[in-house]
Protein backbone atom coordinates (compact mmCIF):
# COMPACT_ATOMS: atom_id res chain seq x y z
CA UNK A 1 0.00 0.00 0.00
CA UNK A 2 1.33 3.40 -0.94
CA UNK A 3 2.32 5.59 1.97
CA UNK A 4 -0.17 8.39 2.55
CA UNK A 5 1.52 11.72 1.79
CA UNK A 6 2.29 13.88 4.81
CA UNK A 7 -0.08 16.76 5.43
CA UNK A 8 1.50 20.13 4.68
CA UNK A 9 2.40 22.10 7.85
CA UNK A 10 1.08 25.64 7.35
CA UNK A 11 2.84 28.54 9.06
CA UNK A 12 0.96 31.50 7.60
CA UNK A 13 -2.64 32.50 8.20
CA UNK A 14 -3.22 32.46 4.44
CA UNK A 15 -2.26 28.78 4.38
CA UNK A 16 -5.07 27.85 6.78
CA UNK A 17 -7.56 27.23 4.01
CA UNK A 18 -10.79 25.25 3.66
CA UNK A 19 -8.87 22.79 1.47
CA UNK A 20 -6.20 22.26 4.12
CA UNK A 21 -8.75 21.66 6.89
CA UNK A 22 -10.70 19.31 4.64
CA UNK A 23 -7.54 17.26 4.06
CA UNK A 24 -6.99 17.22 7.80
CA UNK A 25 -10.51 16.30 8.93
CA UNK A 26 -12.37 14.57 6.10
CA UNK A 27 -11.22 11.04 6.92
CA UNK A 28 -12.17 11.47 10.58
CA UNK A 29 -15.51 13.20 10.15
CA UNK A 30 -16.59 12.14 6.66
CA UNK A 31 -17.38 15.75 5.74
CA UNK A 32 -15.64 18.66 4.02
CA UNK A 33 -15.13 22.29 4.99
CA UNK A 34 -16.69 24.71 2.55
CA UNK A 35 -15.18 27.91 3.93
CA UNK A 36 -13.43 29.29 6.98
CA UNK A 37 -13.05 32.62 8.75
CA UNK A 38 -10.25 33.51 11.12
CA UNK A 39 -9.37 35.85 13.95
CA UNK A 40 -6.05 36.33 15.71
CA UNK A 41 -6.38 35.86 19.47
CA UNK A 42 -2.75 35.86 20.54
CA UNK A 43 0.37 37.57 19.22
CA UNK A 44 2.93 40.19 20.23
CA UNK A 45 4.38 40.66 23.70
CA UNK A 46 4.62 37.57 25.83
CA UNK A 47 3.85 35.36 22.84
CA UNK A 48 6.40 33.28 20.97
CA UNK A 49 3.60 32.06 18.74
CA UNK A 50 0.55 33.19 16.82
CA UNK A 51 -2.82 31.87 17.92
CA UNK A 52 -5.73 31.82 15.49
CA UNK A 53 -9.35 30.92 16.06
CA UNK A 54 -10.67 29.37 12.86
CA UNK A 55 -14.43 29.11 12.28
CA UNK A 56 -15.36 26.15 10.07
CA UNK A 57 -18.37 25.92 7.75
CA UNK A 58 -19.04 22.28 6.82
CA UNK A 59 -20.96 20.64 4.00
CA UNK A 60 -22.96 18.71 6.59
CA UNK A 61 -25.03 19.72 9.61
CA UNK A 62 -23.99 17.44 12.50
CA UNK A 63 -23.41 18.08 16.19
CA UNK A 64 -20.09 16.20 16.17
CA UNK A 65 -18.48 18.61 13.70
CA UNK A 66 -16.36 21.28 15.43
CA UNK A 67 -17.60 24.76 14.62
CA UNK A 68 -14.26 26.34 15.48
CA UNK A 69 -10.71 25.29 16.36
CA UNK A 70 -7.60 26.93 17.75
CA UNK A 71 -4.41 26.88 15.65
CA UNK A 72 -0.97 27.67 17.09
CA UNK A 73 2.02 28.40 14.86
CA UNK A 74 5.36 30.12 15.58
CA UNK A 75 5.66 33.90 15.89
CA UNK A 76 6.55 36.05 12.90
CA UNK A 77 8.39 38.53 15.14
CA UNK A 78 12.10 37.66 14.68
CA UNK A 79 13.17 38.02 18.32
CA UNK A 80 10.20 36.04 19.64
CA UNK A 81 10.75 33.35 17.02
CA UNK A 82 14.42 33.05 17.89
CA UNK A 83 13.57 32.74 21.57
CA UNK A 84 11.07 29.99 20.79
CA UNK A 85 13.68 28.12 18.77
CA UNK A 86 16.54 28.74 21.22
CA UNK A 87 14.58 27.45 24.20
CA UNK A 88 12.92 24.69 22.17
CA UNK A 89 9.52 26.01 23.25
CA UNK A 90 7.68 24.92 20.12
CA UNK A 91 9.14 21.43 20.22
CA UNK A 92 8.31 21.06 23.90
CA UNK A 93 4.67 21.96 23.42
CA UNK A 94 4.14 19.74 20.39
CA UNK A 95 5.81 16.90 22.31
CA UNK A 96 3.57 17.58 25.31
CA UNK A 97 0.44 17.11 23.21
CA UNK A 98 1.82 14.13 21.30
CA UNK A 99 3.29 12.23 24.24
CA UNK A 100 1.58 13.43 27.42
CA UNK A 101 -1.92 14.60 26.50
CA UNK A 102 -3.44 11.33 27.76
CA UNK A 103 -1.41 11.46 30.96
CA UNK A 104 -0.62 15.08 31.72
CA UNK A 105 -2.55 15.21 34.97
CA UNK A 106 -3.89 18.62 33.95
CA UNK A 107 -7.13 19.40 32.10
CA UNK A 108 -5.86 20.16 28.59
CA UNK A 109 -7.63 21.08 25.36
CA UNK A 110 -8.09 18.11 23.06
CA UNK A 111 -5.43 18.01 20.38
CA UNK A 112 -6.93 17.50 16.92
CA UNK A 113 -3.64 17.63 15.03
CA UNK A 114 0.01 18.24 15.84
CA UNK A 115 3.11 18.21 13.66
CA UNK A 116 6.65 19.51 13.47
CA UNK A 117 9.67 19.09 11.25
CA UNK A 118 12.52 16.91 12.42
CA UNK A 119 15.28 18.70 14.29
CA UNK A 120 17.97 19.52 11.68
CA UNK A 121 20.68 19.99 14.37
CA UNK A 122 20.10 17.40 17.12
CA UNK A 123 23.75 17.72 18.13
CA UNK A 124 23.51 21.46 18.88
CA UNK A 125 22.10 21.11 22.39
CA UNK A 126 25.18 19.30 23.71
CA UNK A 127 27.46 21.93 22.13
CA UNK A 128 25.46 24.74 23.77
CA UNK A 129 25.67 22.99 27.15
CA UNK A 130 29.44 22.75 26.92
CA UNK A 131 30.05 26.29 25.66
CA UNK A 132 27.58 28.07 27.93
CA UNK A 133 28.83 26.21 30.99
CA UNK A 134 32.56 26.78 30.50
CA UNK A 135 32.95 30.16 28.83
CA UNK A 136 33.26 33.40 30.85
CA UNK A 137 30.11 35.46 31.32
CA UNK A 138 31.03 38.08 28.70
CA UNK A 139 31.50 35.38 26.05
CA UNK A 140 28.23 33.71 27.03
CA UNK A 141 26.45 37.04 26.65
CA UNK A 142 27.93 37.63 23.18
CA UNK A 143 27.12 34.09 22.08
CA UNK A 144 23.54 34.29 23.39
CA UNK A 145 22.83 37.45 21.37
CA UNK A 146 24.40 35.97 18.22
CA UNK A 147 22.58 32.69 18.69
CA UNK A 148 19.22 34.45 18.97
CA UNK A 149 19.97 36.52 15.87
CA UNK A 150 20.92 33.47 13.83
CA UNK A 151 17.98 31.40 15.07
CA UNK A 152 15.50 33.79 13.47
CA UNK A 153 17.44 34.18 10.21
CA UNK A 154 17.85 30.56 9.25
CA UNK A 155 17.01 30.11 5.54
CA UNK A 156 14.79 27.16 6.46
CA UNK A 157 13.05 27.45 9.80
CA UNK A 158 11.47 24.38 11.39
CA UNK A 159 7.71 24.22 11.05
CA UNK A 160 5.39 23.54 13.97
CA UNK A 161 1.61 23.46 14.30
CA UNK A 162 -1.03 22.56 16.85
CA UNK A 163 -4.74 22.34 16.09
CA UNK A 164 -6.70 22.25 19.33
CA UNK A 165 -10.31 22.22 20.42
CA UNK A 166 -11.77 25.66 21.02
CA UNK A 167 -12.77 26.03 24.68
CA UNK A 168 -15.45 28.51 23.70
CA UNK A 169 -17.47 28.36 26.93
CA UNK A 170 -14.57 29.31 29.21
CA UNK A 171 -13.79 32.60 30.88
CA UNK A 172 -10.24 33.69 30.06
CA UNK A 173 -9.02 35.95 32.92
CA UNK A 174 -6.75 38.88 32.16
CA UNK A 175 -3.16 38.65 33.34
CA UNK A 176 -2.87 42.43 33.29
CA UNK A 177 -5.95 42.97 35.47
CA UNK A 178 -5.02 40.13 37.80
CA UNK A 179 -7.03 37.42 39.48
CA UNK A 180 -9.19 36.91 42.54
CA UNK A 181 -8.38 34.79 45.59
CA UNK A 182 -11.05 32.29 44.55
CA UNK A 183 -9.49 31.94 41.09
CA UNK A 184 -6.13 31.42 42.78
CA UNK A 185 -7.37 28.68 45.12
CA UNK A 186 -9.06 26.77 42.29
CA UNK A 187 -5.91 27.04 40.18
CA UNK A 188 -3.61 25.97 43.01
CA UNK A 189 -5.81 22.97 43.76
CA UNK A 190 -5.41 21.80 40.16
CA UNK A 191 -1.68 22.55 40.22
CA UNK A 192 -1.18 20.44 43.35
CA UNK A 193 -2.91 17.45 41.74
CA UNK A 194 -0.71 17.85 38.65
CA UNK A 195 2.45 17.91 40.75
CA UNK A 196 1.36 14.89 42.78
CA UNK A 197 0.57 12.95 39.60
CA UNK A 198 4.15 13.42 38.32
CA UNK A 199 5.92 13.26 41.69
CA UNK A 200 9.45 11.94 40.99
CA UNK A 201 7.99 10.03 38.04
CA UNK A 202 10.85 9.29 35.67
CA UNK A 203 8.60 8.43 32.72
CA UNK A 204 7.14 11.96 32.80
CA UNK A 205 10.45 13.56 31.88
CA UNK A 206 11.70 10.70 29.72
CA UNK A 207 9.37 11.65 26.84
CA UNK A 208 11.74 14.43 25.78
CA UNK A 209 15.30 15.53 26.49
CA UNK A 210 13.98 19.11 26.16
CA UNK A 211 12.31 18.90 29.59
CA UNK A 212 15.22 20.54 31.33
CA UNK A 213 15.88 20.97 35.04
CA UNK A 214 15.31 24.55 36.14
CA UNK A 215 18.94 25.02 37.17
CA UNK A 216 20.13 24.55 33.58
CA UNK A 217 22.75 27.00 32.25
CA UNK A 218 22.62 29.75 34.90
CA UNK A 219 25.27 31.74 33.01
CA UNK A 220 22.77 32.43 30.21
CA UNK A 221 20.39 34.00 32.74
CA UNK A 222 23.21 35.96 34.36
CA UNK A 223 24.33 37.23 30.96
CA UNK A 224 20.80 38.47 30.20
CA UNK A 225 20.67 40.22 33.58
CA UNK A 226 23.99 41.96 32.93
CA UNK A 227 22.87 43.14 29.47
CA UNK A 228 19.57 44.52 30.71
CA UNK A 229 20.24 45.83 34.21
CA UNK A 230 20.94 49.43 33.18
CA UNK A 231 17.78 49.71 31.07
CA UNK A 232 15.76 47.97 33.80
CA UNK A 233 16.90 50.44 36.46
CA UNK A 234 16.17 53.35 34.15
CA UNK A 235 12.59 52.18 33.68
CA UNK A 236 11.78 50.70 37.10
CA UNK A 237 14.42 52.03 39.48
CA UNK A 238 12.21 54.63 41.19
CA UNK A 239 9.40 52.12 41.61
CA UNK A 240 11.55 49.28 42.92
CA UNK A 241 14.09 51.16 44.98
CA UNK A 242 17.79 50.67 45.67
CA UNK A 243 17.31 48.04 48.37
CA UNK A 244 15.52 45.55 46.11
CA UNK A 245 18.03 46.15 43.33
CA UNK A 246 20.82 45.28 45.78
CA UNK A 247 18.98 42.07 46.63
CA UNK A 248 18.74 41.16 42.94
CA UNK A 249 22.38 42.08 42.37
CA UNK A 250 23.29 39.64 45.17
CA UNK A 251 21.19 37.02 43.40
CA UNK A 252 23.15 37.72 40.22
CA UNK A 253 26.39 36.86 41.98
CA UNK A 254 25.02 33.67 43.55
CA UNK A 255 22.53 32.47 40.96
CA UNK A 256 23.96 28.99 40.47
CA UNK A 257 23.83 28.30 44.22
CA UNK A 258 20.27 29.69 44.42
CA UNK A 259 19.00 27.50 41.58
CA UNK A 260 20.55 24.22 42.69
CA UNK A 261 18.16 23.49 45.61
CA UNK A 262 15.15 24.33 43.41
CA UNK A 263 16.12 21.47 41.08
CA UNK A 264 16.91 18.97 43.85
CA UNK A 265 14.77 16.10 45.09
CA UNK A 266 11.89 15.78 45.63
CA UNK A 267 11.17 17.01 42.11
CA UNK A 268 8.18 16.87 39.82
CA UNK A 269 7.15 17.87 36.33
CA UNK A 270 6.58 21.62 36.22
CA UNK A 271 4.22 23.46 33.92
CA UNK A 272 6.76 26.28 33.86
CA UNK A 273 4.35 29.05 32.80
CA UNK A 274 1.44 28.49 35.17
CA UNK A 275 -0.12 31.94 35.19
CA UNK A 276 -3.56 33.45 34.74
CA UNK A 277 -3.41 33.93 30.97
CA UNK A 278 -2.89 30.18 30.61
CA UNK A 279 -5.89 29.11 32.73
CA UNK A 280 -9.47 29.15 31.48
CA UNK A 281 -12.44 28.90 33.84
CA UNK A 282 -15.52 27.02 32.66
CA UNK A 283 -19.09 27.75 33.87
CA UNK A 284 -19.25 24.42 35.75
CA UNK A 285 -16.27 25.40 37.88
CA UNK A 286 -13.75 23.27 35.99
CA UNK A 287 -10.64 24.80 34.49
CA UNK A 288 -8.60 24.11 31.36
CA UNK A 289 -4.85 24.75 31.36
CA UNK A 290 -3.08 25.75 28.15
CA UNK A 291 0.46 26.56 26.93
CA UNK A 292 2.92 23.75 27.58
CA UNK A 293 5.97 25.38 26.01
CA UNK A 294 7.95 25.62 29.25
CA UNK A 295 7.56 22.15 30.73
CA UNK A 296 10.51 21.55 33.04
CA UNK A 297 11.70 19.58 36.04
CA UNK A 298 12.15 20.90 39.58
CA UNK A 299 10.71 21.49 43.02
CA UNK A 300 6.96 22.25 43.06
CA UNK A 301 7.42 25.56 44.86
CA UNK A 302 8.67 26.97 41.56
CA UNK A 303 5.26 26.69 39.87
CA UNK A 304 3.47 27.85 43.03
CA UNK A 305 5.57 31.00 43.41
CA UNK A 306 5.39 31.71 39.67
CA UNK A 307 1.60 31.54 39.79
CA UNK A 308 1.10 33.64 42.92
CA UNK A 309 3.54 36.39 42.01
CA UNK A 310 2.41 36.76 38.39
CA UNK A 311 -1.31 36.46 39.12
CA UNK A 312 -1.78 38.57 42.23
CA UNK A 313 -0.44 41.93 43.26
CA UNK A 314 1.45 42.29 46.51
CA UNK A 315 -1.83 43.61 48.02
CA UNK A 316 -2.70 39.92 48.46
CA UNK A 317 0.31 39.28 50.72
CA UNK A 318 -1.94 38.67 53.73
CA UNK A 319 -3.66 35.87 51.81
CA UNK A 320 -0.44 34.11 50.80
CA UNK A 321 -0.49 31.72 53.77
CA UNK A 322 -4.06 30.71 52.90
CA UNK A 323 -3.00 29.93 49.33
CA UNK A 324 0.12 28.00 50.31
CA UNK A 325 -1.71 25.91 52.91
CA UNK A 326 -4.49 25.16 50.44
CA UNK A 327 -1.95 23.98 47.86
CA UNK A 328 -0.01 21.90 50.40
CA UNK A 329 -3.13 20.28 51.88
CA UNK A 330 -4.19 19.20 48.39
CA UNK A 331 -0.69 17.91 47.59
CA UNK A 332 -0.71 15.79 50.74
CA UNK A 333 -4.25 14.54 50.10
CA UNK A 334 -2.96 13.22 46.75
CA UNK A 335 -0.40 11.06 48.53
CA UNK A 336 2.77 13.19 48.71
CA UNK A 337 4.54 12.67 52.05
CA UNK A 338 8.14 13.84 51.55
CA UNK A 339 7.53 17.57 51.09
CA UNK A 340 6.69 19.52 54.23
CA UNK A 341 4.82 22.79 54.43
CA UNK A 342 8.04 24.49 55.53
CA UNK A 343 9.79 23.04 52.46
CA UNK A 344 7.13 24.69 50.32
CA UNK A 345 7.46 28.05 52.09
CA UNK A 346 11.25 28.00 51.74
CA UNK A 347 11.11 27.09 48.05
CA UNK A 348 8.49 29.75 47.31
CA UNK A 349 10.55 32.48 48.96
CA UNK A 350 13.68 31.42 47.09
CA UNK A 351 11.80 31.21 43.79
CA UNK A 352 10.41 34.73 44.22
CA UNK A 353 13.96 36.08 44.29
CA UNK A 354 15.06 33.99 41.31
CA UNK A 355 12.00 35.01 39.27
CA UNK A 356 12.53 38.69 40.01
CA UNK A 357 16.15 38.36 38.91
CA UNK A 358 15.07 36.54 35.75
CA UNK A 359 12.60 39.26 34.79
CA UNK A 360 15.41 41.81 34.62
CA UNK A 361 16.88 39.73 31.82
CA UNK A 362 13.52 39.35 30.11
CA UNK A 363 13.59 42.99 29.02
CA UNK A 364 15.28 41.92 25.77
CA UNK A 365 13.57 38.55 25.48
CA UNK A 366 10.46 39.63 23.58
CA UNK A 367 9.64 41.95 20.74
CA UNK A 368 6.26 43.49 21.49
CA UNK A 369 5.51 44.32 17.89
CA UNK A 370 4.25 47.67 19.21
CA UNK A 371 5.69 51.15 19.02
CA UNK A 372 5.71 53.60 21.94
CA UNK A 373 3.64 51.30 24.12
CA UNK A 374 3.24 52.74 27.62
CA UNK A 375 3.08 49.35 29.34
CA UNK A 376 3.53 45.82 28.11
CA UNK A 377 2.70 42.50 29.71
CA UNK A 378 6.37 42.13 30.66
CA UNK A 379 6.17 45.51 32.44
CA UNK A 380 3.13 44.35 34.42
CA UNK A 381 4.83 41.09 35.41
CA UNK A 382 8.02 42.88 36.45
CA UNK A 383 6.14 45.22 38.78
CA UNK A 384 4.10 42.37 40.22
CA UNK A 385 6.86 39.81 40.69
CA UNK A 386 9.47 42.22 42.08
CA UNK A 387 6.84 43.53 44.48
CA UNK A 388 6.70 40.11 46.17
CA UNK A 389 10.40 39.94 47.16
Amino acid sequence: MAKKPAIFIPQESTELTAEWFTGLFQEKYGAAILEISKEVIGTGVGFVGEIHRCFLSWDANRVDLPKSVIVKVPSKLPLNRSLGEGLQLYEREVTAYQELSSGMGLPMPKVLYSAMDDDPTPWLDSVINILFSRLPLSAVSWLTVKFLELASKSPKLRRYILVLEDISDARPPSQVIGGSLNDALVSLDTLAKFHAFHWEREESIAVSDRIWAIDRLPKVIQASYARNREEFVERFGDLIGDEKMRVMDDAQENLEELLMPLAAKPWTLLHGDYRLDNIMFRPDGEIVVIDYQMLSQGRPGWDVAYFITTTLSVDHRNEEETMLKHYHDTLCSEGVRNYSYQDLVNDVELTKLVLAHRLVGSRDAFDTGLQNSDETLVDVLVKRVVGWI
